[in-house]
């Protein structure tokens, strides 16, 4: 029985959906393993049918076959064991950096996973080679084989394509490893050189307090346009809002930066719009914290906190607890891992705390990031808020966005409210006080059929800021009128902590006289 070289890379595309649909890859590493396992595949049956014969041709062939199958294995083990899809750079780290001690215990802890994957992998791998070499391939023209092979060549123009070729995979994301550790090293000992110690050695303590827990959520992507709490006309905050007597809303908040890095350097830090450099020559507020006798503590579901200037920020804690295993672009951990840490360290025996929760909030993809429990708002779902932007001309595939963006702030709405009645039932609630705000916003359909970042749309810098304290009622409500960038926000923390010294002003602290 004779095939065609195209049929039988055909029936390769059978092994990537098969393990999609078993939920074994996700649609992103699906699809790539998919078109560069099929291109390469063609291209070598359209050459090697031509010298069939030759038993060095089709070794070359059956180990191209098994290095692409191995890939397509080794990620679907991945994401079996961890429950989500996992992002390059983390696996190359976690690989790289592991020693034979983690290993050992990582093998024997999955050992069912890995055996599971292991055997799939040799069943897939042999019925296809077994199909490869049962049936004869027909002869293909030199044209038809010139052909494949530009087609390969095209594919691997785009970068995303051409770092899923298992062959390019490692190398290129190992070099990609070691380049982020130096420049990671290099950033940390310059900014940390840079620092001016007079700054940071004038900060100290005026509490009357022996006892604070401050506690500073920041979420991510969130616009305050998307909030009930602010007259939104879904219900997407029924959990704040049923606290709400118990809260300040404040009304007219904007942004750092409508980006993450951006505004992390001007929340953190003395940096200003005016003055963006700042973060790398004054000391943090993290650091002003410990400077004063506060137990630092930084918990992220961001797997992004794990390198570059967000690890910077977070190596300043005492304790560090990164809950997402997967990537902040595409899957990860639902929000909801960050509650076991925070109650660990509410509970920590410690006077003086200061605890730093960074959510993924409503990054993109939206549908990544709330569990199926929380899908209200769905593309059936028809309400006044859908007819409106469909009035406005807005597309039925862009009111999809819509949907999954408002059920992540319903999903966020839990979240935050969890950790304000974890804090208030806390033994040391009295003293305690939190504040909530995200990075930035995100236009999603507001303007028209665009969702994602746009640094033009209010949506992206008009942002939701909540605050809890047991002493709420002593805080003049007109606070939450005051026009404030939060840029400025590192004064407001420190005020929180009860730091004072050469590096607070008291006229950006949102609760200072």
């Amino acid at each position: 029985m004779f095939q065609s070289s195209l049929s039988k890379a055909f029936l390769f595309l059978l092994f990537p959906l098969s393990f999609y649909l078993m939920d074994y890859i996700n649609y992103s590493r699906a699809g790539k393993i998919a078109l560069i396992g099929f291109f390469i595949i063609v291209v070598l049956l359209s050459w090697i049918s031509r010298f069939q014969k030759n038993i060095y041709i089709n070794a070359t062939l059956i180990f191209f076959i098994f290095i692409i199958f191995f890939n397509m294995s080794f990620h679907s083990a991945l994401r079996d064991i961890f429950g989500i899809g996992q992002d390059d750079i983390i696996v190359i780290q976690s690989i790289f950096s592991t020693d034979i001690q983690e290993s050992s215990e990582f093998f024997l802890q999955y050992k069912w996973f890995i055996l599971k994957h292991f055997v799939i992998f040799v069943i897939s791998f042999t019925a296809y080679i077994y199909f490869v070499f049962y049936t004869n391939t027909k002869e293909s023209s030199k044209k038809m084989a010139i052909i494949v092979t530009i087609l390969l060549i095209i594919a691997h123009l785009n970068p995303s394509l051409r770092r899923s070729n298992p062959l390019i995979y490692f190398p290129y994301y190992y070099t990609k490893w070691q380049v982020g550790i130096k420049q990671s090293q290099e950033l940390f000992n310059s900014v940390n050189k840079n620092i001016k110690s007079t700054t940071l050695s004038s900060m100290h303590n005026v509490g009357k307090e022996n006892k604070r827990t401050v506690v500073w959520v920041i979420g991510e992507s969130d616009t305050k346009y998307n909030w009930s709490l602010y007259g939104y006309k879904r219900n997407t905050t029924p959990m704040l809002s049923s606290i709400k007597n118990e809260l300040l809303v404040f009304d007219n908040i904007t942004a750092a930066a409508p980006a993450t890095i951006t505004a992390f350097e001007r929340m953190l830090t003395p940096a200003t719009i005016q003055k963006p450099n700042e973060w790398q020559k004054e000391p943090d507020v993290l650091l002003m914290a410990k400077k004063v006798g506060y137990k630092v503590y930084w918990i992220s579901n961001h797997s992004s906190d794990n390198y570059g200037e967000m690890n910077l920020f977070a190596s300043r804690a005492n304790n560090i607890v990164l809950t997402n295993k997967g990537d902040s672009r595409s899957e990860g951990s639902y929000d909801e891992t960050v509650l076991l840490p925070f109650k660990e360290a509410i509970k920590d025996n410690y006077d003086k705390k200061f605890i730093i929760v960074h959510l993924l909030g409503s990054h993109p993809a939206y549908n990544f990031r709330y569990p199926k429990s929380y899908d209200k708002f769905t593309y059936i779902f028809n309400d006044k808020t859908i007819n409106d932007l469909k009035t406005k001309g807005r597309e039925d595939w862009a009111l999809v966005f819509r949907n999954l963006y408002d059920n992540s702030i319903l999903y966020s709405d839990y979240i935050r409210y969890q950790l304000i009645n974890i804090l208030k039932q806390s033994e040391g609630a009295k003293n305690s006080v939190l504040l909530y705000h995200p990075d930035h916003g995100q236009d999603v359909c507001h303007n028209d059929n665009f969702s994602g970042h746009n640094h033009k749309a209010n949506e992206q810098w008009d942002i939701p800021m909540i605050f809890w304290s047991p002493k709420i009622s002593q805080i003049d409500k007109n606070v939450t009128k005051y026009k404030y960038q939060l840029d400025n926000v590192d004064n407001t923390i420190l005020g929180l902590l009860e730091i004072n010294g050469k590096y607070y002003d008291k006229r950006f602290d949102l609760f200072s006289n």
